[in-house]
Formats: structure tokens, C-alpha cells, sequence
């Protein structure tokens, strides 16, 4: 006994009139008929759903993270006054200060973006590989979405460790010279 039928025609346009033709007259034997393109379309508004509900676990893993960012470099000014009292002393100048602690905080945190970033690029082509490719889909990588949240989270990041790094450029040098250790 044959639990589905499949059918097809020409036109793209007949599929919902012929749909609704055999549930009109199939409906009194208790057969269901529907469009497969319909059927598809939900399951993939299913998984687009789930892929924006990672996303947005995504987006906010970084934004904890230049939250952390910022958090760890107001503890390394406070930590490091004595140090960066120091470099002052020896004729380091406050915008030195500021351009030091500004390749610091953009080398970890870009180092960690780019990093993820190409992780997430590796994982893209794998699903591709995995289920896509076979089925003829073409691999678009999100290369401009990518590079577009690397540089945002950069800025980002920036802006969170504005008020520590500036800070730091005011630490004096009598500031280190006093200190008891």
C-alpha cells in the first residue's frame, strides 16, 4: 500500500490550484495532499531559526567577552601603576603610554576575534561539505560579515578599555617612586 504519492507538472504557478484540487477531491478517502516547496520552505525557516538563535548566543559570548576585555584592563593599569610610573620616569611620554597599552589590548583581542572567526569560517565549510555539496550548492563564504564584526568588535573593544588605558596615561612618575615596593 502506497503511503505517498508524488506528482509533478510543468507549470509553477498550477502547484497551490492542483494542491487544492486533490484536497477537494481526495478529501472524502482521507488523503492529505500538500506543495513539498511549502513543506521545505518551513523546515528551512526552522533551521534559519535555530542558526539566528546561535548567532545571537554568539553576539553575546562577544559582548561578555569586550566586557571582560575592559574589565581585565582596568585591573592591569591598577596592577601596573607602579611599572607604568616607571617607563614614565624614564621619559616615556603619556600619548608612548597610551599607544603601548592600545597594541596591547588590539593585539589580544584581535588575536582572539581573528581566531574565531576562522574557526567559524572552518566550521561554514565543513556543513557545507558535509550537506551541501553534494546537493550542488554553491559554498558563499560571509567573508564581508565577517570582517565587518571583527572590526566592530575591535571597536568595541577600544571603547571598553577607554577609560582604563586613559587612566593609565595619567599615572605620574612620582606615583612609582613613592610606592614601597
Amino acid at each position: 500500500v502506497p503511503t505517498r504519492i508524488y506528482i509533478s507538472h510543468g507549470s509553477d504557478d498550477a502547484s497551490k490550484s492542483l494542491e487544492e484540487s486533490l484536497s477537494k477531491d481526495l478529501a472524502r478517502e482521507g488523503v492529505y495532499s500538500s506543495v513539498i516547496e511549502d513543506e521545505i520552505l518551513i523546515i528551512l525557516g526552522l533551521v534559519f531559526a535555530i542558526l539566528a538563535i546561535f548567532q545571537a548566543y554568539l553576539a553575546l559570548g562577544l559582548i561578555v567577552g569586550i566586557a571582560g576585555i575592559g574589565v581585565v584592563t582596568y585591573r592591569s593599569v591598577s596592577e601596573r601603576s607602579n611599572q607604568i610610573g616607571m617607563i614614565r620616569a624614564l621619559g616615556f611620554r603619556k600619548s608612548m603610554v597610551m599607544r603601548a597599552m592600545l597594541v596591547e589590548i588590539s593585539w589580544t583581542s584581535l588575536l582572539g576575534m581573528i581566531n574565531g572567526a576562522i574557526v567559524a569560517l572552518m566550521f561554514h565549510i565543513a556543513i557545507h561539505q558535509t550537506f551541501w555539496e553534494e546537493q550542488g550548492a554553491v559554498l558563499i563564504l560571509p567573508l564581508t560579515e565577517v570582517f565587518w564584526l571583527v572590526f566592530g568588535g575591535w571597536i568595541l573593544v577600544l571603547l571598553s578599555t577607554w577609560i582604563p588605558v586613559r587612566k593609565a596615561t595619567k599615572i605620574t612618575p612620582s606615583e612609582s617612586l613613592g610606592s614601597p615596593d
